[in-house]
C-alpha cells in the first residue's frame, strides 16, 4: 500500500516566491481582524459603570469668592558645617601636610538617620560622627590652643619688655632735647673768650702805640723849642760877655733836658715794636674768629638735631608702642580664634557626636552619605518647615483690586479634597506677569497656616479669596448637582437604602460646594455619582 505525502510536504515544492506571499495574506487578514475588533465590536461590550459616594448635607458657613490654582513651594532652610578648621599659621604651607594630618583634620560620618521626603521633629537625631574622627579633631584643635596661649604668653612678655626699652630711648631723647640749647651756648665759650683775648691785647696794643707816638711828638716839639733857644742863646752867648753865662747854662741845660727826652721817647717807640705785634695779633684774632664760625655751624646743627629728634621722640615712641600692640594682639586674636574654634566644634558635636534636628520640617535634601568625611563646609541636610510653606498663584486685573495683603484666603489641595486649609496673603507683585496677554495678571503669594504634616512640594491646590460670606447656611459638594430638563437635582437616600432624585433650589457657590436653598434637610445623605 502506497501512502500519501502530508500537506506540508507538498508546501516545500512551493517557490519562496509563492510562500512569501501566502504569509503576507496571512499577515494581512489578521490585521483586518484586530482592526475590526477595535472599532467596531469592543465598544459594543463595553458598559458605563456609576459609582456612587455618600455625603452628608451640612450646615455652616459658606464662602464665596475667587478661585486661582496653584502649586505648594518650600522656602528651604539648611542644615550646614560651616566648622572653621584650618589651624595652620598664614606663613605654614598646606601642600606640606601629610595624608594623616589631612584625615585628622576632618569629621567622618559613621551614619545618617534621616532621608529625603522625611519628616522629623526638633531634637530627632540625623546623623552620627565615628567617634575616632571626632577625638581626632577634638585633639588637633586642643593642641591648637595650647600653641596659641603659650605664644600669647610669649608675646606679652616681649610687649613688656620692649615697652620699658622704648620709654627709656623716648626719656633719653627728651634728656637730650632739654639740654640742647645749653651745650649750644656752652660749647663756644673757650672759642669766645679767646677771641675776647686777643680782641683786647690788639687793642692794649694800639693803645700803648698811640700813647708812645703821642709822647714821641710832644718831646719832639719839646726839642725842637729847646734847640731853638738853645741855638739862640748860644749866638747871643759868644756874642756877649759873662753876665749871660748863666742864662746860657740854664738854656743849656734845658736844651739837654728836652733832647735826652726826645731820645728816649724815640728809642722807646721804637723798641716797642707794637705794629708787628698787632699784625700778629690781627692773624690770630682772624683764624679765631673763623674757628668761632665753624664751632658754631657745628655746634647749631646738634642743637637742631637733637631739637628734631626730641620733637620725633614721641611719634618714634607711639609707633613703636603701636607695633608693640599690633604684635601683642595679633597673638591675643590668634589665641581667642583657636578658642572660638574649639567651642564651635564642641557645640557642632555635642558629648555624644550626634547631629540633631533643630526644629520641626522636611528633609527635602541629604548631601552625604555614611563614610564620607567633611572635607568642605556646605549644607548637610536642607529642610523645609510649615511657616515656609507657600503658594504663589495669578489673580487678574479684575480681581486684584479687591485683594490686599493680609487677607485670608481658603485652601483646597488636590491630594486631600476633603480637608480644607486657610492662608493669608503675603505679598501681591504690582507688575503684570505677562504684558502680551488678553489677560493682564498680578503674582500673588500665599502662606500655608495650620497643620502641614501631610503636605509635600509641589502639591497642587486651589486658592478662594473670599469675596462673600454666608453662616448657617445648608451645602453640599458642586459634585452632587444633577441637571435634567431645567432643573436641579440630588440623589438623596432613602429610607429604604435606595436612591431618588430630589428637586432642590440652590443658592451662592464657590465652586467647590454649594448652597442649598430647599430640598434637602441638615444630615440628609446623598450621593455623588461618577461614571
Amino acid at each position: 500500500m502506497k501512502l500519501k505525502r502530508p500537506h506540508f510536504e507538498k508546501l516545500k515544492s512551493l517557490t519562496n516566491k509563492q510562500k512569501k506571499l501566502i504569509l503576507a495574506g496571512i499577515a494581512l487578514l489578521l490585521l483586518i481582524l484586530a482592526a475590526s475588533y477595535t472599532v467596531f465590536i469592543a465598544p459594543l461590550l463595553q458598559k458605563e459603570q456609576w459609582i456612587y459616594k455618600e455625603e452628608t448635607v451640612e450646615r455652616g458657613t459658606l464662602k464665596v469668592g475667587v478661585t486661582e490654582s496653584g502649586s505648594l513651594e518650600y522656602n528651604t532652610k539648611s542644615i550646614d558645617y560651616d566648622l572653621d578648621l584650618d589651624v595652620s599659621d598664614d606663613d605654614e604651607d598646606d601642600s606640606e601636610d601629610d595624608d594623616d594630618d589631612t584625615v585628622q583634620k576632618y569629621l567622618k560620618i559613621e551614619e545618617i538617620y534621616a532621608a529625603s521626603g522625611q519628616r522629623v521633629t526638633e531634637g530627632e537625631e540625623l546623623l552620627k560622627f565615628t567617634e575616632d574622627s571626632v577625638v581626632a579633631v577634638r585633639a588637633l584643635l586642643q593642641n591648637a590652643v595650647v600653641e596659641a596661649k603659650a605664644d600669647y604668653a610669649e608675646a606679652e612678655s616681649t610687649y613688656e619688655l620692649s615697652l620699658l626699652e622704648a620709654q627709656t630711648d623716648y626719656d633719653t631723647q627728651k634728656i637730650s632735647a632739654s639740654y640742647a640749647a645749653s651745650i649750644r651756648n656752652t660749647s663756644g665759650t673757650t672759642v669766645a673768650n679767646n677771641v675776647a683775648s686777643l680782641q683786647v691785647q690788639m687793642e692794649q696794643k694800639k693803645a700803648n702805640t698811640a700813647s708812645l707816638q703821642e709822647k714821641l711828638a710832644e718831646a719832639q716839639e719839646n726839642y725842637k723849642d729847646a734847640l731853638e733857644t738853645y741855638e739862640a742863646a748860644r749866638e747871643g752867648y759868644e756874642d756877649a760877655g759873662m753876665d749871660n753865662t748863666v742864662n746860657f747854662m740854664v738854656i743849656q741845660s734845658g736844651y739837654l733836658s728836652a733832647k735826652s727826652k726826645y731820645q728816649q721817647a724815640k728809642s722807646a717807640l721804637t723798641q716797642a715794636d707794637n705794629e708787628s705785634a698787632i699784625v700778629d695779633l690781627e692773624n690770630q684774632l682772624a683764624a679765631a674768629r673763623a674757628k668761632q664760625n665753624i664751632d658754631r655751624l657745628d655746634t647749631e646743627e646738634t642743637y637742631q638735631e637733637a631739637v628734631i629728634t626730641g620733637q620725633n621722640a614721641q611719634t618714634t615712641y607711639n609707633a613703636t608702642v603701636e607695633d608693640l600692640k599690633e604684635t601683642l594682639q595679633e597673638a591675643e586674636e590668634t589665641k581667642e580664634k583657636r578658642e572660638e574654634q574649639l567651642q564651635a566644634f564642641e557645640d557642632f558635636v555635642g558629648s555624644d557626636g550626634i547631629l540633631y534636628a533643630t526644629e520641626d520640617g522636611v528633609i527635602t535634601e541629604v548631601s552625604y552619605e555614611a563614610g564620607d568625611r567633611l572635607t568642605t563646609t556646605g549644607a548637610l541636610f536642607s529642610y523645609a518647615t510649615s511657616d515656609d510653606m507657600r503658594i504663589s498663584v495669578d489673580v487678574t486685573q479684575e480681581d486684584i483690586v479687591d485683594l490686599q495683603v493680609g487677607d485670608a484666603v481658603d485652601i483646597t489641595f488636590t491630594a486631600y479634597p476633603e480637608d480644607s486649609y486657610t492662608g493669608s496673603i503675603l505679598s501681591i507683585n504690582t507688575t503684570a506677569t505677562s504684558d502680551y496677554s488678553n489677560t493682564v495678571s498680578y503674582t500673588v503669594e500665599i502662606s500655608v497656616e495650620g497643620e502641614l504634616e501631610q503636605l509635600y512640594g509641589g502639591m497642587t491646590a486651589d486658592v478662594i479669596f473670599v469675596t462673600e460670606e454666608k453662616e448657617d447656611v445648608l451645602y453640599v459638594s458642586c459634585k452632587a448637582i444633577v441637571e435634567e430638563n431645567g432643573k436641579i437635582y440630588v440623589y438623596r437616600k432613602t429610607a429604604l437604602g435606595g436612591r431618588e432624585l430630589a428637586e432642590v433650589e440652590t443658592g451662592i457657590t464657590n465652586g467647590v460646594d454649594i448652597e442649598i436653598l430647599s430640598g434637602l434637610e441638615e444630615g440628609d445623605t446623598i450621593y455623588l455619582a461618577s461614571k
